[in-house]
């Protein structure tokens, strides 16, 4: 039996198709599948609370975007029961991207179907939080805000004209940051701790992390002149940002990043009242269809 979760008021009705169309494609190969509509945010985290708190193995395919993945995997008991399906149905679907999971259902449904399975690592915030792609303090912050605030538009054309206001009035934020003996204090553009590599629909800000090997990046960009922006801002979308001067990146096991100008911090592309950061990756827990 595959358990499939889905907001059924996201995407202008394009969720609601995408989780009809996966629930008939399961059928039709001989499973039987159980709809779980979520009614507001955090509610997709108790569902899978409630699923894998049993004793029973469970099977749950997660439709949405980066957000709605990263509740439930804060929602999991014991990840020894559970096994996860990603159909990408999001604004960015950056962690989608990085596992090269497909945004059409019909090809994103083949894992589903074949049964092959893998395991990925995840970051532990300590603090009850769990970070499945990025998180993050700096301009993508700037960015939430701003969203958040925007009182017209939706989707893509509200994140980019949120983009475009930040870039051309950002001034920079100072963090502290820890990766082993590493330590700093400086202004930066961006600051995150990464276990997959994109962010903001496909904004690479650590191409060569690797969602497998027991390793997260402490990714450190310093602040970047107004009349930069652009130039940095193309390397950025071409996914070279990690090989310009202005980056800086480390390597380890846990990092920490404590933001001094504000309390406002994102983790898996949603905002969040924090001003501090620490990061431990976790190897190999995360089960999922690929």
């Amino acid at each position: 039996m595959f358990h499939i979760i889905y907001n059924p008021t996201s995407g202008q009705k394009k969720t609601v198709k995408t989780a009809d169309f996966i629930k008939s494609e399961l059928e039709k190969a001989g499973f039987e599948a159980v709809f779980h509509p979520t009614l507001e945010k955090g509610h997709c985290t108790d569902i899978v609370r409630e699923l894998t708190g049993g004793e029973e193995e469970v099977k749950i395919v997660v439709i949405g975007g980066d957000g709605t993945f990263s509740e439930a995997l804060n929602g999991v008991v014991d990840f020894d029961k559970v096994t996860f399906g990603l159909i990408p149905c999001g604004t960015g679907n950056d962690f989608a991207r990085k596992l090269g999971v497909s945004s059409n259902p019909k090809k994103a449904i083949q894992a589903l179907l074949r049964g092959k399975t893998d395991r990925l690592d995840y970051l532990d915030l300590g603090d009850g939080d769990r970070c499945l792609n990025v998180c993050g303090v700096g301009m993508d912050v700037d960015v939430l805000v701003k969203y958040a605030n925007m009182k017209h538009f939706a989707g893509k054309v509200k994140y980019y004209l949120s983009l475009f206001y930040v870039l051309t009035h950002f001034k920079g934020h100072t963090v502290r940051y820890k990766i082993g003996e590493k330590e700093g204090e400086q202004e930066v553009f961006m600051a995150a701790i990464a276990n997959g590599s994109y962010i903001g629909g496909g904004m690479a800000i650590s191409a060569e992390s690797d969602v497998r090997d027991g390793a997260l990046e402490l990714v450190v960009i310093d602040n970047i002149k107004k009349s930069q922006i652009p130039y940095r801002l193309v390397k950025f979308l071409s996914g070279k940002m990690h090989l310009q001067p202005c980056t800086h990146i480390y390597r380890g096991e846990e990092a920490e990043i404590e933001i001094l100008d504000q309390e406002a911090a994102q983790i898996d592309g949603e905002l969040y009242k924090k001003s501090k950061l620490k990061g431990k990756i976790v190897r190999g827990k995360l089960k999922m269809y690929l």
